[in-house]
């Protein structure tokens, strides 16, 4: 199954306006990023750093028998990163400004990644 940053991200923006970006990791590591228009990161190093820091979140809540990691939240003084588990064990990551509202995120991000999974 093929998810593509691009995809997400378009069929994101109208229920989530604060969008910025999506970034989408396989499970080699590879990673696919589509940008806001006028937004600018560093992705490489993102890409980098957040596919680790989900692995440590990932064996910790297997060496405590917590089960598999679904979704991780991390909020900074400038912006909402969602990370969701998707088929295949890739990792889809939305990042959004500071005045979205994380449950809205939750609730379309689930909804879009289940709606993917079915059609494909």
């Amino acid at each position: 199954m093929r998810f593509e940053a691009g995809r997400l991200f378009t069929s994101l923006k109208g229920a989530i306006p604060d969008l910025k970006a999506t970034v989408v990791f396989d499970r080699a590591g590879e990673f696919e990023i589509h940008l806001a228009p006028g937004f600018e990161f560093d992705a490489d190093t993102f890409a980098t750093e957040y596919t680790t820091l989900f692995r440590i979140a990932q064996r910790t809540a297997d060496d405590t028998d917590l089960g598999n990691v679904s979704e991780q939240i991390l909020i900074t003084e400038k912006a909402i990163l969602l990370a969701r588990r998707i088929a295949g064990d890739g990792i889809a990551v939305f990042l959004c400004g500071t005045n979205q509202q994380l449950g809205r995120l939750r609730f379309e991000v689930r909804h879009l990644i289940r709606k993917t999974e079915e059609s494909v």
